[in-house]
């Protein structure tokens, strides 16, 4: 990369884009910032839209900041705690770019953050959204020239009238000690962002387009199909979507996605399918068949399938600083298809990441996919010594992964699932890592940070990362319904509404809208709802778990001493895999407290994934009064993680909070 040459007008000064710096979680807030100011004429650069498919993500985060007449950070809690902001500081400090920092939640700086923004001054555009935006644009004014002045003066001309300034007094030693970490932060930094080999190629692809092979099936269903896939990728920052009638110029690989539909009696047959367009080469393909009677959802469900499978493979292949080799990336696609973004066969999808690795070692996310597909792999496993196995090779896999690339956000995250599950402080670092670094184009270290976050009781703090996670990737049917559940348990239907009908809209199941209604009616516990689900065909309850429910359930109403303690006797005989959240709330509420607690203990030590989370379920408050609890809560590591990280469950912020709330 070359210096920037010198300017000598303000007016082209002016023209230099600002910077928006942000964290992976303030990603919607920040778009909406950079259209704001550039309807008010500001230009702006930021990553999320102005990382080419195929440019190296760090080498474009330097080059921009090098050449930008200002960066504006977005400042909230998450960027309190967001590594990757602490470095962009540094290189700003470093080609002596003016920051303004533009606070979007109310939060005082960090430690890390408070020696770069204590002379800073603030706009806090909570209290006003569009005063604050004309009030950055008239800063942004009087910067054009603060490339050319010391940093002093460039405080001095960026001070408004009226922005507030945050106060930050510290010690002589205090603050000495503080230069000398900054000193090796930046130059952490300045390795950790000098300039890599770029990515070896775009990753585009091109829509070869549908085609009909049945002329009964509607005309402009090829057409709605190639709309499908160009809108679910309209907001990817990495992999891009072409409609040009030809591949680009040039040798590099050129991926193509088409396919053919069709009419199979009363199906729809779907063929798609991923190739190289320079070699030739069939990278993936797959055949689906959905019901004639859907064709109207047919080019949403191939979106989002296609999509899901494209960003997992392409992103992965972007992390690597050569071109993978046609059959390498055909395994590796192959990995993904079989984890759960096409159908979910973990052995299979660990037999392909291991024929990855073998064949290219040095390819930081093959080796988080063998960490994944050893994590998903445990729960059909045959034997606790196969779990044993599994769960080694996934810590080994993800040391190797971030070994290769510290900034491999997947293998930070999924080894949260590796480690001993109830060390919740280690994993929780581990999410914490994961959000500092690469984001995800699937948005899945919200999720999984989420799904932690449920475990230690914490559901208002899941439900902000679940609404992150769908804001990256609003297809992931999953993440939806995840994120809908939990607001139901805050008694929050109406924006739970949204989320489910989406996973109702995403999944191709015509049990989802069943499984949705008898889910929620069973968390709010409207005995009349739960009973008739219970009995629905549709869901397949099988008939000794189905006479537990409804023995339970009409123990309930009856309010009998007997009957109930007849009811807790059953749901404890239960079969162990179907002792599940639904038998320790049922448990918890006929009274059996010990025995629900029984229930989460057992689940957790079987490494039931989420197995915790029960106990935080509505249904489950009297549990948690349980005299027993405090200590069920130190052996599942629940009690030394709320001590270490200064946090309470939510349930202890309730007017009667149950007494282990005293203990933390």
């Amino acid at each position: 990369m070359n210096e920037p040459g010198p300017i000598t007008s303000d007016e082209r000064e002016l023209t230099r884009p600002v910077f928006i710096s942000y964290a992976t979680a303030d990603r919607k807030e920040a778009l909406s910032l950079c259209k704001a100011l550039e309807r008010r004429g500001t230009n702006c650069w930021i990553s999320t839209r102005d990382v080419a498919p195929g440019d190296n993500y760090q080498e474009a985060i330097v080059r921009s900041l090098r050449s930008s007449r200002a960066m504006v950070l977005v400042f909230s809690e998450a960027a309190n705690n967001s590594d990757e902001i602490k470095k962009e500081l540094s290189l700003a400090s470093r080609y002596h770019v003016p920051v303004m920092a533009f606070r979007i939640e109310d939060v005082e700086p960090s430690d890390a953050f408070a020696y770069e923004l204590s002379t800073r001054q603030w706009i806090d555009a909570f209290e006003s959204w569009d005063k604050s935006i004309d009030s950055l644009v008239g800063r942004l004014e009087q910067v054009g020239g603060a490339h050319d002045h010391d940093e002093a003066a460039v405080a001095a001309a960026s001070r408004p009238a009226r922005s507030r300034p945050i106060l930050y007094r510290r010690r002589t030693v205090a603050v000495a000690c503080l230069l000398t970490l900054i000193v090796i932060s930046g130059t952490a930094a300045w390795l950790f962002l000098r300039p890599r080999a770029a990515v070896a190629h775009p990753m585009q692809v091109r829509l070869a387009g549908f085609e009909r092979l049945s002329p009964d099936l509607p005309v402009s269903l090829p057409d709605s199909i190639d709309g499908e896939i160009v809108s679910a990728f309209s907001d990817d920052g990495v992999i891009g979507v072409s409609t040009a009638s030809a591949p680009p110029p040039g040798t590099a690989p050129a991926y193509a996605l088409g396919g053919t539909v069709r009419r199979d009696g009363d199906k729809l047959r779907v063929i798609a399918s991923l190739t190289d367009e320079r070699s030739g080469a069939s990278l993936w393909s797959n055949s689906f068949s959905y019901d004639a009677k859907d064709v109207s959802r047919v080019p949403r469900w191939i979106a989002v399938a296609a999509g899901n499978l494209m960003r997992c493979g392409l992103f992965g292949a972007s992390t690597y600083p050569k071109v993978l080799p046609d059959p390498v990336l055909s395994d590796y696609l192959q990995f993904c298809h079989n984890d759960a973004k096409i159908k979910f066969d973990p052995e299979k999808a660990l037999e392909f990441a291991q024929r990855v690795v073998a064949a290219a070692p040095d390819f930081s996310w093959g080796w988080s996919g063998v960490e994944q597909a050893s994590i998903d792999a445990i729960g059909t496993a045959p034997s606790q010594d196969r779990v044993t196995q599994l769960r080694a090779q996934a810590v080994r896999a993800a040391d190797k992964a971030i070994a290769l690339d510290p900034a491999n956000s997947e293998a930070l995250a999924f080894k949260s699932y590796a480690i001993d599950e109830g060390n919740l402080i280690a994993r929780e670092k581990l999410l914490q890592r994961a959000l500092a670094a690469r984001p995800l184009a699937c948005g899945c270290e919200h999720h999984v940070y989420g799904k932690m976050l449920e475990e230690v009781g914490r559901r208002a703090a899941a439900i902000a990362e679940l609404q992150r996670s769908t804001d990256v990737m609003p297809l992931n049917k999953n993440t939806q319904y995840a994120l809908g559940m939990d607001l139901i348990a805050e008694g929050r239907p109406e924006q739970a509404k949204k989320h489910l009908d989406a996973y109702v809209d995403l999944s191709t199941s015509p049990a989802a809208p069943t499984y949705v209604a008898a889910n929620a009616a069973f968390i709010t516990f409207d005995q009349g709802a739960t009973e008739k689900f219970i009995r629905d065909p549709v869901l397949g309850v099988p008939d000794i778990e189905q006479k537990a429910y409804l023995a339970a359930l009409a123990a309930l109403r009856s309010g009998d001493t007997q009957a109930k303690a007849a009811a807790a006797a059953q749901l404890v005989a239960l079969p162990a895999d179907m002792r599940d959240d639904v038998s320790a709330s049922l448990l918890s509420l006929l009274g059996a407290t010990r025995e629900a607690l029984d229930q989460v203990e057992e689940a957790a030590r079987a490494d039931k994934l989420f197995a915790r989370s029960w106990l935080f379920l509505p249904n489950m408050a009297a549990a948690l009064a349980d005299p027993s609890f405090p200590a069920r809560a130190q052996r599942l590591g629940l009690m030394p993680y709320w001590k270490a990280s200064h946090t309470k469950p939510d349930v202890c912020s309730a007017k009667d909070p149950p007494p282990f709330c005293r203990m933390i």
